[in-house]
């Protein structure tokens, strides 16, 4: 089996764990207190819409099916679309629990707008020429963003609520911490292994790794990013 078939497989295991996610969150809701419902919504929500845009990614690879790196290169801008719409509604999961822990008003606005900047920078420097001023501004400039997502959490201390409150809080902030620079990275490498050389291998490694680390991240950071919420929830 080849890297270029694992990465086809992978884009499929992704759809079928948003999908599995989505009913989960969506059994666990019926668990929950009226006013924690929206928490599960939101989670369900986003496994939902990545669901939806994994499914299209695994038809653009043409899974099962032989397929080439250029059908891979080209679900980028479907990985965007669900970045943009998907982790906003992560920071409303993790803004509605940081409120019952105390967390300052208007913090998650504050953490939504960086996100979109993150995103859509991100964008645009994935779309542009590898090298190129203007592509490394942009990947500095989403590198910023995500870097204050990342202070701004890691400096929220909890006030108020259960322990076990506390403790998720800790939880989801390692996932937007750690679980999201695994994006940058797996950018990163992309970058790099694209200018150290030109041959076909070379560029079948960063796509084909690139994708790999997105589909785990993803998966993570969705998938185990709600689990954790809600459990905390239902204690």
């Amino acid at each position: 089996m080849d890297l270029i078939t694992i990465t086809q497989a992978l884009f499929m295991l992704g759809f079928v764990a948003m999908a599995a996610g989505t009913l989960y969150f969506l059994l666990e809701r019926t668990e929950l207190k009226p006013e924690h419902k929206a928490t599960a919504t939101y989670a369900a929500l986003v496994t939902f819409i990545a669901a939806i845009l994994y499914w299209q990614m695994k038809d653009i690879v043409a899974f099962p099916g032989v397929t080439d790196i250029a059908a891979i290169e080209s679900t980028m801008p479907v990985r965007y679309l669900d970045w943009v719409l998907t982790t906003p509604l992560l920071l409303l999961e993790f803004g509605i629990i940081a409120s019952l822990a105390g967390a300052p008003k208007g913090i998650t606005y504050r953490l939504v707008l960086a996100d979109l900047v993150m995103i859509i920078t991100g964008y645009f420097g994935e779309i542009g020429v590898p090298g190129t001023p203007g592509n490394y501004m942009n990947f500095t400039i989403s590198s910023l963003a995500w870097i204050y997502i990342a202070y701004t959490i890691w400096m929220l201390k909890p006030t108020k609520g259960t322990a076990a409150m506390k403790k998720a809080i800790e939880n989801m902030k390692k996932f937007v911490i750690f679980g999201w620079a695994i994006y940058p990275i797996g950018t990163a490498i992309q970058e790099f292994l694209e200018l150290s050389g030109s041959d076909v291998k070379n560029i079948e490694l960063a796509v084909c790794l690139a994708a790999i680390i997105y589909v785990f991240a993803d998966v993570i950071n969705k998938v185990g990013f709600g689990v954790v919420a809600l459990r905390a929830l239902k204690k």
